[in-house]
């Protein structure tokens, strides 16, 4: 029995050493370079969309998703931040203190979710819907004294769902069933995810480089 405590540290030792070896493996480039690290926290949702399930946390775990497949950026799960401040202000005082040992900070802000109709002729007939979506973006770099905006912007998109489709009923149709990727709006998170990905990566690497 002496000897269960040395067995149990070897095992933690070598536990420690894998994730610490995967985590180099993400952190840095096949030529030794190190990706920009990245603090990406939950989505803030200030629309009163109603689904059974957090669309907030769908885009969110998206966009980490797209942003990481690239290889480029190490970007931390957001389940490792909590904001408390609003991260649209003019005081960033606070980013600098909650987000020390990143370089860059993305905050996400989903502004606009409804659905409207289309409506044609002068009756006013309302033939399909639009699903409009509105994703404000602000990306912080941190490398300096001061947090500088890098990227600000709100990215909307329009997506159009033909009155010809069946409705769908997204209380059973939800975020992770078989059926959501292929549904108008699993479809439309989707295509604006990618949106977001693309340009908070851009910018990202634009600054990174200089």
């Amino acid at each position: 029995m002496r000897y269960l405590p040395i067995y149990l540290l070897t095992i933690l030792a070598a536990g420690c050493c894998s994730r610490c070896k995967n985590e180099t493996a993400t952190r840095y480039h096949e030529d030794g370079m190190a990706k920009p690290v990245v603090a990406l926290p939950a989505m803030i949702d200030t629309t009163s969309f109603d689904v059974p399930w957090s669309i907030s946390d769908e885009l969110t775990s998206q966009i980490v998703q797209l942003i990481s497949k690239t290889g480029k950026i190490f970007i931390q799960s957001q389940d490792d931040f909590a904001i408390a401040s609003n991260p649209f202000t003019g005081d960033l005082s606070w980013v600098q203190r909650e987000f020390s040992t990143q370089e860059f900070a993305v905050f996400l802000e989903l502004a606009e979710h409804e659905i409207t109709p289309v409506t044609k002729g002068a009756v006013g007939l309302e033939t399909s819907n639009n699903l409009n979506i509105g994703v404000r973006i602000r990306v912080l770099d941190l490398r300096g004294a001061e947090p500088k905006v890098v990227l600000q912007e709100m990215v909307r998109e329009s997506y159009y769902i033909p009155k010809t489709l069946l409705p769908v009923d997204y209380s059973t149709v939800t975020w992770g069933s078989a059926e959501y990727p292929k549904s108008s709006m699993g479809i439309a998170h989707a295509e604006i995810a990618r949106e977001v990905a693309a340009r908070v990566s851009e910018y990202i690497l634009l600054a990174k480089s200089r």
